[in-house]
């Protein structure tokens, strides 16, 4: 099917991340290779199996759907461990799935549904109760299709976007952990403390820096390989792949993206597409640029560190699953 012409770019670009990121996890974490292929043969599996699901028949069984969802995200707070301060995965067997993320196409198929986006505040407060800010920025990302196209909605979304400023302080004092203002502060300083918190963000500047063009060689990376460089194969896998094969990776990375990008939205605003499908591919499409943004903008030291994962890449099953399973029922028609 990836042979037809409207699978042919999306295939292309999917090559592209697959070669990268099991060659990476090769070098920086073989322990993880064979789940990570694992992952990938399942998720490959989940987008013939979302090429069956089209948004538009989603409208009478969308509670369920919702339902689904927000159960999902309990789990974590219910069954599982505690770590680095969070509840935020849950054990299946070998495997641990993060629902944060697993539940993602399912909330924007509720959304795409016609759903009122109010109750979408309920995973939110769900995701930040684990806590887990990151992804409940992502799944608010989700929103922005919706609200773009609803007058009444873009009114009241500068509302609370004024109302959000105004209460920040309070957010500071009341809402964000330590570690979460300590990371903001690395962000604006991030020399202040160069052995703590402002150690991984030096440690991906040298990487990404002293990669060059062609890099350092597959597994002979410094930073990566002699563990200076934290979370190398999840949050910071950009720095480790620009340190070991070069600027020429970032280059085809991008190009992944943009190939990828540039072929969700154009199917996005085909005008055959009906409306639920439209906002369902807009949705994922933001969700998908805004992680890239993001990860890539942490690396560089261009936003603050988060744990948001760079999509396709990072290492780890919830992402991927969620994002093949999205893109094939962007295909679904």
């Amino acid at each position: 099917m990836l042979l037809k012409n409207r699978f042919f770019p999306v295939g292309v670009s999917l090559l592209i991340f697959f070669t990268i990121n099991l060659l990476m996890v090769s070098s920086l974490a073989p322990s993880s290779f064979l789940k990570q292929l694992f992952a990938w043969l399942i998720g490959f599996f989940l987008f013939f199996v979302g090429t069956q699901i089209n948004p538009k028949r989603i409208t009478g069984s969308r509670w369920p759907v919702f339902i689904v969802c927000c159960t999902l995200l309990l789990l974590p707070i219910m069954l599982g461990n505690i770590t680095r301060g969070s509840r935020r995965w849950i054990d299946i067997g070998p495997f641990s799935l993060q629902p944060s993320e697993i539940v993602k196409p399912g909330l924007m198929l509720f959304l795409a549904s016609g759903a009122l986006p109010y109750f979408l505040l309920l995973p939110l407060v769900i995701v930040i109760s684990q806590p887990d800010l990151g992804s409940a920025f992502t799944i608010a990302v989700l929103l922005i299709p919706i609200v773009l196209y609803s007058k009444k909605l873009i009114k009241l979304s500068f509302l609370l976007v004024i109302v959000g400023l105004v209460l920040s302080p309070l957010a500071w004092r009341f809402i964000l952990h330590d570690y979460q203002k300590n990371r903001l502060i690395t962000f604006l300083n991030p020399t202040h403390d160069p052995l703590g918190q402002g150690y991984n963000l030096i440690q991906s500047q040298i990487a990404i820096g002293s990669g060059g063009l062609f890099g350092k060689g597959y597994r002979q990376g410094t930073q990566g390989q002699l563990l200076f460089l934290p979370e190398k194969h999840t949050d910071f896998i950009f720095a480790a792949t620009a340190e070991e094969l070069g600027l020429i990776s970032v280059f085809l990375i991008f190009f992944a993206y943009y190939l990828l990008l540039r072929t969700l939205l154009n199917k996005a605003f085909n005008p055959a597409n009906n409306h639920p499908l439209f906002l369902f591919t807009l949705g994922i499409s933001l969700q998908i640029w805004i992680q890239m943004v993001i990860n890539i903008g942490m690396n560089i030291g261009l936003l603050p560190i988060t744990g948001i994962p760079l999509p396709f890449l990072s290492v780890g099953g919830s992402s991927l699953l969620a994002l093949l399973f999205s893109l094939g029922i962007i295909y679904s028609s």
